[in-house]
Parts: structure tokens; sequence; C-alpha cells
């Protein structure tokens, strides 16, 4: 590999939830990805996994030309970890960061689920823990291999929700960390479960996501560039309580 572009590699963080991990590739191959040893490792494992992974595909931190970041809703030091790594590389080489929304690849997983439990799902739902006794959520609907939100990153208590979704003939099914404690709190006819394999967002996610925003051009500035937070009156005037779901 002589040109510059064929030896550019891409480095994916995920961060905004417990279990963190680094994944790395070239265009659209995921060469690797490593979770850290154990949930809310991000601060004390993230540089020495970035490092493995490079050493291991025999590739340098200067042939890092593209970042994509989990830029939340999640854990609040989590993201601002990732978030400042992706300005200090943008700032200091010139590298390109896609920011994604932690909801949209968390669905990522979805695929994964149908693929391997062979269900027809057509609906699910994330489910991140935004304390207080409300949680982050965002809907999709399967439009052939990908996954669309139709509803936004909105927040939402657990009754509201089963008010809203329950019932339905056709299953909406869950996902995300934010059911790791509150898993009984969603319990009700026509909403299901995913495996706990499928609830924790993935640095591969982050690169499939990241990926098709950077063929897009749809990269973000490091003076733009912030976490994702939802405050208590965005859910007041969210699309649930105004019926436009």
């Amino acid at each position: 590999m002589t040109k510059k572009s064929e030896k550019s590699m891409i480095l994916a963080l995920e961060t905004s939830g417990r279990a963190g991990s680094v994944a790395l590739g070239r265009g659209d191959e995921i060469i690797s990805e490593k979770f850290f040893s154990a949930p809310m490792r991000h601060n004390a494992e993230l540089f020495e996994t970035i490092t493995e992974l490079l050493t291991k595909s025999d590739s340098k931190p200067s042939e890092i030309a593209e970042i994509y970041i989990s830029i939340g809703p999640g854990s609040f030091t989590g993201i601002r970890i990732s978030v400042t790594l992706a300005k200090m590389m943008a700032l200091s080489k010139n590298v390109k960061i896609a920011a994604v929304r932690t909801t949209e690849a968390l669905a990522e997983n979805a695929q994964s689920f149908v693929s391997e439990q062979k269900l027809g799902t057509r609906r699910i739902a994330t489910i991140i823990d935004a304390k207080r006794s409300y949680f982050f959520t965002a809907l999709f609907e399967k439009n052939g291999d990908e996954w669309v939100k139709t509803i936004d990153d909105t927040l939402i208590k657990a009754s509201d929700f089963v008010e809203r979704f329950a019932g339905s003939d056709d299953p909406l099914w869950l996902l995300g960390e934010g059911l790791l404690y509150y898993r009984d709190k969603f319990a009700a006819e026509g909403i299901k479960v995913m495996d706990e394999q499928y609830w924790a967002g993935r640095a591969s996610g982050i690169y499939r996501v990241g990926r098709k925003m950077a063929k897009s051009g749809n990269y973000i500035s490091p003076k733009e560039l912030s976490p994702l937070y939802l405050r208590k009156t965005d859910a007041e005037e969210s699309v649930f309580s105004s019926g436009r779901a």
C-alpha cells in the first residue's frame, strides 16, 4: 500500500454506555474490535485499547484519517472522553470527525438480532437510562436492511412509554442498557425485549453508522462538536406528549 488513501485508518469509539469498546478499520471493512475488560473502564482502558488495535494491524496513529464517536445520549463522563479525544485529533492531525447518535448505533445491534434469531422483527426501540425515572428512547422501523428512525431521541418515563406503545399486534422489541435494572418497568403486552447480548452499544455499530455519514460528507468540525443531551423540558415538548408519534 503506497497511496495515503489506501493506508488511511478509521477509528470508532463507543463510550456512551457502561460497556465501552473500540473498533479499527479501513474503508467499509472493520479490521478489529475490542470491548473494555469491565463496565465503566473507559478512562482507564481507552488509550491502551487503541494502541493495541493499531499494533495488531501494523498501523500507526498517524495513519488515522477519520474518527467516529458516540455523542450521546448516554454517560456524561464517557461521552466527554471521546469528544475530547476527537477534538484533539482533529485540531492536531486534521482527522475528520463523524458524530454518531448512540441510539442509531444501537439500532445496528437489531440487525444482528434479526439475522441470528431468524425473526421478522419490524419495530424496535432503544432504552437508555437517563436517571431520575426517565429514559432516553428512540423508535425505528425496518426498511429493507436499514433501520429508519421514526421517533427521534426523546426523554420519557417508563410508564408513559408503556401506555403509548403497549397492546399493539405488531410487537415492539426493546434493546439498550437502560433495561439492565429496569426491564420489568417495560413489561406489557405487545412489548418484547431482545436478549441481553444485544443491549450494549458497540464500536462496530458506531463504525457502520459513521461510515454512512462519512460517505455523505456528514462530518463535524471540532468547534461544533459537543455531547448530545436532552433536558427535561425537551421531554415535555416531545412527540410523545404532542401526539405526533
